[in-house]
């Protein structure tokens, strides 16, 4: 790789929002070092790269990923290098994979095979994690969040109650432990075991642990009839504890929530107003993903893998389930309620059987029930299937992307399980510049880069990234506005981006024309 790289005659989008021009600009020593007007014998560099009529913005920032296990993958993720990104924040929706208790570790194993492929879990603290995967490599960089779920399976397993005081205190003393080893921030999931079972006295109570700049996370109560609630309690706990909030992939799940994300924009800009700083990611897709398992209500996740496999089994538990899915409340949330079986698709099962079919679909086959469908796949696959859901509605996504305190996060599944995944993990940046930027002109170009880059590193105090400026880390992204374009489907999602030209990371270029060159260049941040 050359000592220093010159890019010449570049359309500049800095991340700042202002105005695209036209600049040279230089990097060395995974720096940037200098950002010239582009005039003749203006400087020199091992290698020069004729920018002319392409775009160069700093590298994308995912604030959303569950990329938690890729250094461990034997085949490179190059999921998110191929589209522009060249920074992660992992350990999103309360999953984080430490810290590991002994007595806790095959619950926290089988739990977290519920959607991550097979790990070794031979680590304990939340260091020992860190010193393997910085061990094995990263693609890009990565932004840790400690994830609540781990907190609480490592102080108490999965049980379905409050914690005790000393439970709870060992809880903030690990994320204590966390924030000193560098991460930024708590993150939640409050659909999913065991964080499902939290009340927000105790997620106050985590959250006072954090500093004023860190960042409360959440996967909210609920995106369905609960999305006014569910925001109403990240404020509270937010303000409460006095940190930052982000709300993440904010949307509104099936036909009876539709148009209440403006709503929920508004209430977050009431708490914006009192002074909380507050922001919110969203993904550019009408369909969710997650694990199967949250077709279910929560009472089903109680106690973990064998209780629940013990529940599918069980003809009395069955028929209080089949009820609630039908009788849809609006306590929880419904994913059959809000999508119906056939808008339900298997994205990835541990045997592959299922893969890229509906659970109507699957059921038609067999002539078994929908809700009989369901229990079965469970059974068959061991509760190792995730879900593509869809259920969202264009005119909520357009209106959470065009809000100015609104970021891009893929929401990526884990990589590694094969299947059919949700697009997004290939798809999400090209798809904004795509169809937002180019097509609709809902977003200018500076803007949609602000979004993902210079917003997300100021949100998240991810220091030196996000601009295009002298001194600044080297991520750039360097890409033709014109052809940019995702070509991820729900059919075929790994196929990768187009109109991406090159991928620098830490001063590094690792993607020429759509190709990764083989290099981990990135590296794990810590917090300004």
């Amino acid at each position: 790789m050359p000592a220093s790289i010159l890019f010449r005659k570049a359309t500049l989008v800095d991340g700042s929002g202002a105005p695209a021009y036209t600049a040279d600009v230089h990097v060395a020593d995974s720096r940037i070092t200098r950002v010239s007007d582009p005039r003749p014998g203006a400087g020199a560099a091992d290698r020069v790269i004729d920018a002319e009529g392409l775009v160069l913005s700093p590298g994308f920032i995912d604030v959303h990923s569950h990329a938690d296990n890729a250094p461990f993958l034997n085949t490179a993720d190059v999921s998110k290098v191929t589209q522009g990104v060249t920074t992660e924040v992992v350990g999103n929706c309360g999953f984080s994979l430490a810290p590991v208790h002994d007595a806790h570790r095959d619950a926290f194993r089988s739990f977290t095979r519920r959607i991550f492929p097979p790990l070794p879990f031979d680590w304990s603290s939340i260091e020992e994690f860190f010193s393997r995967t910085d061990e094995a490599g990263h693609v890009v960089n990565v932004a840790h969040l400690i994830g609540h779920n781990a907190l609480r399976i490592a102080a108490m397993g999965l049980e379905a109650r409050a914690p005790r005081l000393r439970e709870l205190e060992a809880m903030r003393s690990q994320l204590r432990r966390a924030l000193e080893a560098g991460v930024f921030g708590l993150s939640t999931g409050l659909i999913y075991p065991p964080g499902v079972f939290s009340e927000a006295e105790e997620l106050v109570a985590l959250a006072e642990v954090l500093p004023p700049d860190r960042v409360y996370a959440t996967h909210m109560r609920g995106e369905g009839p609960q999305l006014l609630q569910s925001v109403a309690e990240a404020v509270h706990i937010a303000e409460r504890a006095g940190c930052r909030l982000q709300v993440s992939h904010l949307k509104a799940t099936g036909k009876q929530a539709w148009g209440t994300v403006s709503d929920a924009l508004e209430a977050l800009d009431a708490a914006r107003a009192r002074g909380l700083v507050a922001h919110q990611d969203v993904y550019p897709y009408e369909a969710a993903g997650t694990m199967l398992t949250a077709c279910l209500p929560p009472w089903f996740q109680d106690g973990g893998n064998r209780a629940f496999l013990s529940r599918l089994r069980s003809e009395d538990a069955l028929a209080r389930a089949r009820a609630e899915l039908e009788r849809h409340d609006g306590s929880w949330e419904n994913w059959v309620a809000a999508a119906g079986w056939d808008r339900i698709v298997v994205a990835s099962s541990a045997t592959h059987r299922f893969d890229g079919m509906s659970l109507a679909h699957i059921a038609a086959k067999t002539g078994a029930s929908a809700f009989d469908t369901l229990v079965g796949v469970l059974l068959q696959e061991e509760l190792q299937v995730s879900m593509t859901v869809f259920a969202m509605d264009e005119k909520d996504i357009a209106a959470a992307i065009a809000h100015p305190g609104s970021m891009i996060g893929s929401d990526g599944m884990p990589p590694g399980n094969g299947g059919k995944p949700h697009p997004r993990m290939f798809g999400t940046f090209p798809k904004i510049l795509a169809k937002y930027v180019r097509d609709s002109g809902l977003l200018s170009l500076p803007e949609a880069i602000r979004k993902m880059t210079h917003l997300p590193a100021t949100a998240f105090g991810i220091p030196d990234r996000g601009r295009v400026a002298e001194g600044a880390a080297a991520d750039l992204v360097l890409f033709d506005a014109g052809t940019v374009q995702d070509h991820a489907t729900y059919e075929a999602p790994d196929r990768r981006a187009g109109g991406i030209r090159a991928v620098m990371v830490n001063g590094r270029i690792v993607v020429e024309d759509g190709e990764f060159s083989g290099e981990r260049a990135g590296t794990r941040l810590t917090p300004a």
